[in-house]
């Protein structure tokens, strides 16, 4: 039973628009045991693949054969050379790694926000920036020297499925708008995320998701990402709420009501900032409250549990909620140390540390 709902779960699901575009959800496995949706969407003259995995050898398999299976279903030729566009909606490698695959192998035109453009054309300039950051981010968050190594290491692993590949247009460059196709810019999870909006239906990549609340890092690490900018983007997603009757994300079910699911996402923010100020009314580290608010976190977990940590420090930090304890000691090097944060305010009104829900 367990394997045939497992393969249930992992098959291509098809759905219609209110203006009749076709649209097929394609689970692929981006890594091992971790999936990601690739859409396919026909509409008028347009054959749009929306995000193209991670360039796995898994994921790169899974997309041919579900596009084979699509075109046997339907009687049509929808092989990757029979594409129009390819749309990326942010620069996670789970989302855009499987261009290095599919680019020589179509003409589509390859479109990505003007904010991920750099993750795709000037990808080994940004792994090696980004690790820069990571590592003094780690640092000053109270992790080891040692475990810093280890949790790079594993943060560049998938890295080195890509190549930096050119694109064809960006989306604001367009209007944020082609054909049948509107995008929203809703940065946070990452700086050129993108809703996309077909009629009544939004592809809502990793910006909402069904059951988790999309994985936020500190902006220190990527300009245009941190809790700040993916808070006032759920906001801006909201507009968009009474317009769409279903919700397709880049993993995970589909959600029918897309302002009850954004004010459960904030709720929870909310709740974890409150825990947050309750954890730092003694000094701690990054380090120390990620392990407080997720207990203990093996493998590519405690990377993810140390940068969700930081989003939420880092957002009470920029407002004026907590300070640096140890200032003195961070003062006198310019080598990153630990740093303590703690609550600088015992009386704060909780209701206004996040004023978004309606």
């Amino acid at each position: 039973m367990v394997e045939q709902v497992l393969a249930s779960r992992h098959q291509v699901k098809s759905f219609e628009s209110a203006g009749g575009a076709r649209i097929f959800q394609m689970p692929l496995e981006a890594f091992p045991s971790f999936w990601v949706h690739s859409y396919l969407v026909i509409v008028d003259d347009y054959r749009v693949l929306i995000d193209t995995g991670s360039n796995f050898p898994q994921s790169n398999e899974g997309l041919e054969k579900h596009l084979e299976s699509i075109s046997a279903e339907i009687g049509e030729s929808l092989g990757l050379a029979d594409l129009t566009h390819i749309f990326v909606t942010h620069g996670h490698i789970d989302h855009f790694g499987g261009l290095a695959y599919v680019k020589p192998l179509t003409d589509a035109k390859v479109g990505i926000h003007e904010l991920d453009r750099r993750n795709l054309t000037n990808y080994e300039e940004r792994l090696v920036v980004v690790a820069q950051r990571l590592t003094e981010f780690l640092l000053e968050s109270g992790a080891s020297p040692e475990r810093v190594e280890e949790l790079k290491e594993m943060y560049m692993f998938s890295k080195a499925l890509f190549n930096s590949v050119e694109v064809d247009f960006t989306y604001e460059a367009e209007g944020m708008q082609i054909g049948p196709f509107d995008f929203l810019h809703v940065p946070g999870h990452c700086a050129g995320m993108v809703c996309i909006k077909l009629h009544d239906i939004l592809f809502s990549a990793d910006h909402v998701l069904a059951g988790i609340s999309p994985h936020q890092a500190p902006e220190r690490l990527t300009l245009n990402t941190g809790l700040g900018h993916y808070l006032e983007s759920l906001q801006a997603c909201r507009a968009w709420a009474s317009d769409v009757g279903l919700i397709l994300g880049g993993h995970r079910r589909p959600i029918e009501n897309l302002g009850k699911r954004i004010d459960e996402i904030v709720a929870e923010h909310q709740q974890r900032l409150e825990k947050v100020i309750e954890m730092l009314s003694e000094p701690q580290t990054i380090a120390q409250v990620a392990q407080e608010l997720f207990g203990e976190t093996e493998g590519y977990n405690d990377l993810l549990a140390i940068e969700e940590a930081g989003a939420h420090v880092e957002y009470l930090y920029q407002r004026g909620y907590l300070g640096i304890s140890n200032l003195d000691e961070y003062r006198q090097t310019d080598l990153p140390v630990p740093i303590l944060y703690q609550c600088l305010d015992a009386e704060i009104d909780f209701d206004k540390l996040i004023n978004l829900r309606e």
